[in-house]
């Protein structure tokens, strides 16, 4: 019995969450840069969005925002939505108005990133009125989407290869 590619596609897809996940949220694996920290899994949802499409970037944006608030102390689903919405809409995105490449991934991580982390700091910090909030978005928050984009760059290309080496190749018959 032979397993479709499409299966072991997806698996190493959710492999690849799970360990991006976790490399995330274990202290010191990846380096802090001037104390921002890259959130890993949204250049990641975006790259697999890119690839997959809307309807399995929705599902991967939320498997990875699972993850992310069962790893969070607060774990109220921010995440969980962020990035279930921040891959549909990346999918659909690239599957009627932009192109899969590159420069389009960038463009989707830079804003996706942007995005999430500008509204979790208008719903979290802010709204809250936190001493010091403008600090903290200019400091910490919009450093580390800046800091984010060099594993936009890695996932873009781990995610092509995975794609690419299990997408099923069509036959062209000569008849």
């Amino acid at each position: 019995m032979r397993i479709p590619e499409n299966y072991i596609r997806k698996a190493l897809l959710v492999c690849l969450v799970a360990v991006t996940a976790v490399f995330q949220h274990t202290s010191g694996a990846i380096p802090s840069l001037f104390g921002t920290r890259a959130m890993l899994l949204i250049p990641l949802v975006v790259a697999i969005a890119v690839y997959e499409r809307s309807m399995n970037g929705l599902f991967f944006g939320a498997l990875a925002g699972i993850l992310w608030d069962f790893a969070t102390v607060r774990g109220d689903g921010f995440f969980s939505v962020s990035l279930a919405a921040a891959g549909f809409l990346c999918g659909s995105l690239v599957t009627y108005i932009m192109r899969n490449n590159l420069a389009t991934n960038l463009i989707l991580s830079l804003v996706s990133t942007g995005t999430v982390n500008v509204v979790y700091w208008l719903i979290f910090i802010f709204r809250k009125g936190y001493e010091g909030s403008a600090q903290v978005l200019f400091g910490y928050y919009l450093p580390s989407v800046l800091y984010t984009m060099v594993f936009a760059f890695v996932y873009y290309y781990l995610v092509g290869f995975i794609h690419k080496a299990t997408i099923k190749k069509k036959s062209i018959r000569h008849g």
